[in-house]
């Protein structure tokens, strides 16, 4: 994760085409890491299919990470077992890494003059995926208890919780993926990376309708499909065991007044309206010299 942030702060630090061919460096690198990344979670959601009341499946790769940020998580001050605490982190320092291309291929374009949906709302999914994992580590230090909208804001434990995590963490990094490869795309053909095509075309136009509705259908499938799927073949972990934290589980509970404001529901609708927002304020999608 330095390594990605000191690449990143090396090519806005450079000038002329020396900048374009660091950043170009650091978005292959983190796309690339990205690739490799839903390919962990696609082995880990092949493994819940054969074993979907086990504990989650971790590649090697994936357990090496964990149990080395897990040793230095029993020195560090905190709530919560080494364990989980080193398996948010590790999930946040993966979707750093590839936030950080992300925002070097946000960089890339802005000095291209290149306008493009695709690459604005990889940039706003993207950033919203890493706020989630930010407050997914912070609460665990704090409150003993991951807090966010994959682990369903602590309503869920048991098998019914990882399995939601399973699939959660699988479709988001899906979803992730296609948008990052759809913008890499439109900034190749823009010109904008240092390895560039025989010709230069302008991005083609986003249809606000039709993105709306695309990135609707994918949150409804985001936060609907695996909450029903891990609702039907998981059990909850029996009440002594259940914890909540950040003092939430009043105001949380089914039948509240207010449920209708749980965050579960409010955060998908709220990330509809900014990436409607943000497609509305562009222009048509151009180049410019």
């Amino acid at each position: 994760m330095i390594g990605v942030l000191g690449a990143l702060v090396a090519g806005l630090r450079a000038r002329g085409e020396r900048r374009r061919t660091v950043l170009t460096g650091v978005v292959f690198g983190a796309v690339g890491f990205q690739l490799f990344h839903v390919l962990e979670h696609g082995l880990q959601l092949g493994y819940w299919v054969a074993n979907p009341t086990e504990k989650p499946w971790l590649t090697p790769w994936a357990k090496t990470g964990l149990d080395g940020l897990a040793y230095w998580c029993q020195i560090w001050p905190g709530q919560g077992a080494a364990t989980p605490r080193g398996g948010e982190l590790l999930h946040l320092i993966g979707n750093g890494i590839f936030f950080t291309g992300v925002i070097a291929m946000t960089v890339l374009a802005v000095m291209a003059g290149v306008r493009s949906s695709s690459i604005r709302g990889t940039l706003i999914f993207q950033g919203l995926h890493v706020v989630e994992h930010v407050v997914l580590t912070l609460t665990l230090f704090i409150g003993g208890t991951p807090w966010g909208a994959s682990t369903l804001f602590g309503q869920w434990s048991g098998t019914e919780l990882s399995s939601h995590r399973v699939w959660w963490h699988f479709s988001v990094n899906a979803m992730a993926t296609v948008l990052v490869l759809v913008a890499l795309r439109s900034l190749y053909r823009a010109g904008a990376l240092a390895v560039r095509p025989d010709g230069v075309h302008a991005p083609r136009a986003a249809v606000v309708p039709r993105f709306a509705g695309a990135v609707a259908a994918g949150v409804v499938f985001l936060e609907v499909f695996p909450a029903v799927i891990s609702s039907i073949v998981g059990d909850p972990a029996p009440e002594t065991t259940k914890v909540r934290n950040l003092a939430l589980n009043d105001v949380l509970d089914p039948g509240a007044w207010w449920h209708l404001a749980d965050p579960f529901v409010l955060i998908p609708l709220a990330s509809i309206a900014t990436l409607v927002f943000w497609i509305r304020r562009e222009p048509s999608p151009s180049v410019t010299a």
